[in-house]
């Protein structure tokens, strides 16, 4: 898999306990299965699979159609279009089975999550012990690439548990292949004439194309991170690992001592855990400089420094 957006720096945030202290030293992160997390609308969206009766999910219909490129405002309107009730059936039918297994996959699915700000009030009330802990600076394009490879993205905050389509992502990714190798033909047709600029009318494959992959990426955010508003103070950045397990264990998924470009501690850490984490940053991770998180005495704000 391959990030979502371009490389960025992901933020993580540790009390001072054994756990982190043992995690840094071994160079791996701690990955759980949505059970394990506090939030009990973790994954809390509804899966849709199959074909939609027009009748019964017109909602769910005329999305299909939307995503197919039919968009309209009515069932009734819809099938009233004479090339879309002619093909709709032999298209559905082989679409719905594109989308990824997305229960399947949920078991198999292990998380950890960043924050996305270094001095943010409350991740280092909520997760650095106060300013008693320490956040590690990732590399995000290392951490996204270690063994097992991740997929990384910014978590969905939302006012009610989304609906996810499978149908939908399967025409999605059916559109974005069909405009891919439209564009590679008409690219193909301009070099066989000895021209380097696509012909006209290929911009919009591409357009057509960017809007599919926009529709699959809010899917799969929709199945494996959407969480509820009251969130939102987290900007949470996630990490999916796939794995083959069928139990809820964590996994422990090891980066590369590079992937950590520096270390930021609270000014509150007690100095004896400070003194054992300065070792492990000796002994492992030498060109990572260490910062501190100070409380800045003129604003509600953190100076790190």
């Amino acid at each position: 898999m391959q990030t979502e957006a371009s490389a960025k720096l992901l933020y993580k945030f540790s009390g001072p306990t054994e756990y982190a202290l043992q995690n840094l030293e071994n160079g791996v992160i701690f990955c759980q299965h949505y059970s394990a997390y506090n939030d009990p609308f973790e994954f809390w969206s509804r899966i849709c699979e199959g074909i939609p009766d027009p009748k019964v999910e017109p909602e769910r219909y005329l999305a299909a159609a939307e995503a197919w490129g039919f968009p309209s405002d009515s069932v009734d309107e819809l099938l009233a279009d004479e090339i879309f009730a002619e093909n709709a059936e032999e298209y559905f039918d082989e679409c719905k089975d594109y989308a990824p297994p997305f229960f399947e996959m949920r078991q198999g699915i292990r998380i950890a999550c960043f924050g996305s700000e270094q001095d943010n009030l409350l991740m280092w009330s909520h997760y650095g012990g106060g300013l008693r802990g320490f956040c590690i600076v990732f590399d995000e394009e290392l951490i996204a690439n270690a063994d097992p490879e991740g997929y990384l993205f910014d978590v969905a905050y939302l006012k009610k548990p989304p609906i996810v389509d499978s149908l939908v992502y399967g025409i999605a990714w059916d559109q974005d292949w069909f405009c891919q190798t439209a564009m590679d033909e008409a690219a193909r047709a301009s070099e066989s004439h000895g021209r380097t600029e696509l012909p006209p009318g290929a911009e919009d494959y591409k357009e057509a194309g960017a809007e599919a992959v926009k529709t699959m990426h809010e899917i799969w955010r929709n199945a494996f991170g959407a969480k509820p508003v009251e969130w939102s103070y987290e900007r949470e950045r996630r990490l999916l690992v796939q794995t083959n397990r069928t139990d809820d264990l964590p996994i422990l998924r090891k980066y590369p001592p590079k992937a950590i470009k520096m270390i930021v501690v609270g000014e509150r850490m007690p100095h004896d855990y400070r003194c054992r984490l300065e070792e492990v940053l000796s002994n492992r991770y030498t060109h990572a400089p260490i910062l501190t998180a100070k409380r800045s005495s003129s604003h509600y704000q953190l100076d790190i420094v």
